[in-house]
C-alpha cells in the first residue's frame, strides 16, 4: 500500500514509472514490425549507434540538456541506420553482417569519446556513462512529458500508416503494386524506430532499449496470429513491465531500474512461451494430447464396429484384450474406454464392450466424412 501511495505522490516514483509505461508502449508497438520483419538486431545496432552522438553532443555544445543530448543520439542513429542500409544495398553483405558491423564501429568510437572526455579537467561533470546502461531516476517531468509526446506520435503514425506498414512487412513486393511508395515506408519505420531509441536511453540505455523493441513482440507472438492484435498485446506487455518494473526497483532492494525491466518482460516471454494460446509449448502438448485422444477415440468405435461386423452379430461384447489387438494396448486404453462409455458411446459388460445405437451413428457419420474427403 506505501509503494502504491508513492506511485501517485512521490515525485521521482511517479516520473520514472509514467515514463517507462508510456515508453513501453511505443517501443512493443514498433517492435512488432520490427520483429516480423526480421530485423530484430537493427534495433540493437541503432541504439548502440547513439552512444557517439551523446558524447559529440555534449563536446559540442558543453551542456548536459537533455534535448541536446538526445538530438545528437537521433542524428547518430539516423546516420547508422543510413550506414545499415547502404552496406545492404552496395554490398554483399546481409542485414545481420552490417548491423553487427555498424554496432561495433558507432558503439567502438562513442566509447573512445567518453574515455576522453574523462581525462578532461571537468569530466567530473559529465555523467554520460548513464546513457550506456540508463538512469531512470534522474527523469524529471519535462521528460515524462518528451517521452509522452514522442512515443504519442509513434503510436498515431503506427495507426494510420498501418495498412502500409503490414503490406511492406509481410509482402514487399505488393507495396508498390498497391500505391505505395516502398523508400517512403521503410524512411517512416525507421524514424520511428529511431524516435523510440532514443527516448528510451535516458530510461534503459544503449545496453537495454533493444529488450524493450524485440522481447514484448516475442511474447506477445505466441498468443495471437492477428497483426493487430499482436501490436496491441506487445505493446501493453513493454508497458506494464515497465511500470512493474520501476515499482519492483523502488522497494527497499534499490535495484537498478532497466535491469529489473528486462527481467520482468523475461518472465512474460518465459509464460508465453509456455502457456500462450497459440504458439505455447505446454498449450501445443495438451493440444496434441487431446487430438491423439479423439483419434484414439475414433480407432475404438471402428474397431468395435468392425468386430460386430465380422461376426455378423451386433448384440456380441468384446473384451479389452480384443479391443486391443487392433487399436493397439496403449497406457490411456481404459481411460478412453471409460469416458466412451460415461458418452454413452459404448456399453459396458464386466470387462467387455459393445458398440451403442449413438456409437454406431458416430461410425456412421466418420464414413460419411471419409468418403466426401475421398470426393
Amino acid at each position: 500500500m506505501s509503494l502504491l501511495y508513492d506511485l501517485f505522490f512521490d515525485y521521482t516514483l511517479r516520473n520514472v514509472a509514467l515514463g517507462t509505461l508510456l515508453l513501453g508502449l511505443g517501443s512493443g508497438a514498433i517492435g512488432s514490425f520490427m520483429t516480423l520483419r526480421g530485423e530484430s538486431l537493427i534495433g540493437d545496432a541503432i541504439a548502440h549507434a547513439t552512444l557517439p552522438g551523446v558524447v559529440l553532443a555534449y563536446l559540442l555544445t558543453s551542456t548536459k540538456d537533455p534535448l541536446l543530448l538526445l538530438s545528437g543520439a537521433a542524428i547518430a542513429g539516423i546516420l547508422g541506420i543510413g550506414a545499415i542500409m547502404g552496406l545492404t544495398r552496395t554490398t554483399k553483405i546481409d542485414s545481420d553482417g552490417a548491423n553487427g558491423i555498424i554496432l561495433s564501429i558507432f558503439f567502438g568510437f562513442g566509447l573512445l569519446l567518453l574515455t576522453y572526455i574523462q581525462k578532461l579537467p571537468d569530466a567530473s561533470q559529465a555523467g554520460l556513462d548513464r546513457f550506456i546502461f540508463g538512469q531512470a531516476a534522474t527523469i524529471v517531468a519535462s521528460d515524462v512529458a518528451l517521452i509522452a509526446i514522442v512515443q504519442g506520435v509513434v503510436l498515431l503514425t503506427l495507426i494510420l500508416f498501418f495498412k502500409e506498414l503490414k503490406s511492406s512487412t509481410f509482402d514487399p513486393q505488393s507495396t508498390t503494386v498497391m500505391g505505395f511508395n516502398r523508400k517512403i515506408i521503410d524512411a517512416i519505420f525507421a524514424t520511428l524506430l529511431v524516435a523510440v531509441i532514443v527516448t528510451g536511453l535516458q530510461t534503459v540505455g544503449v545496453i537495454l532499449i533493444s529488450a524493450l523493441l524485440v522481447t514484448p513482440a516475442a511474447a506477445a507472438r505466441q498468443w495471437t496470429h492477428s497483426l493487430k492484435t499482436m501490436v496491441i498485446l506487445s505493446s501493453l506487455f513493454s508497458g506494464i513491465s515497465g511500470m512493474v518494473g520501476s515499482l519492483i526497483s523502488a522497494t527497499e532492494m534499490n535495484l537498478p531500474t532497466g535491469p529489473i525491466i528486462v527481467l520482468v518482460l523475461t518472465a512474460i516471454v518465459v509464460i508465453s512461451l509456455l502457456f500462450g494460446s497459440r504458439r505455447g509449448l505446454v498449450i501445443k502438448k495438451v493440444s496434441q494430447y487431446r487430438r491423439q485422444g479423439h483419434f484414439d477415440e475414433r480407432r475404438i468405435l471402428l474397431a468395435l464396429d468392425e468386430l460386430s461386423r465380422s461376426h455378423d452379430q451386433r448384440g456380441l461384447y468384446h473384451s479389452h484384450h480384443t479391443i486391443s489387438l487392433l487399436v493397439g494396448e496403449r497406457h490411456s486404453m481404459r481411460r478412453l474406454l471409460a469416458k466412451l462409455v460415461k458418452e454413452g458411446a459404448i456399453l459396458k459388460e464386466g470387462d467387455a464392450y459393445l458398440l451403442s445405437k449413438q456409437g454406431e451413428a458416430t461410425v456412421a457419420s466418420l464414413a460419411l466424412e471419409e468418403v466426401h474427403h475421398d470426393r
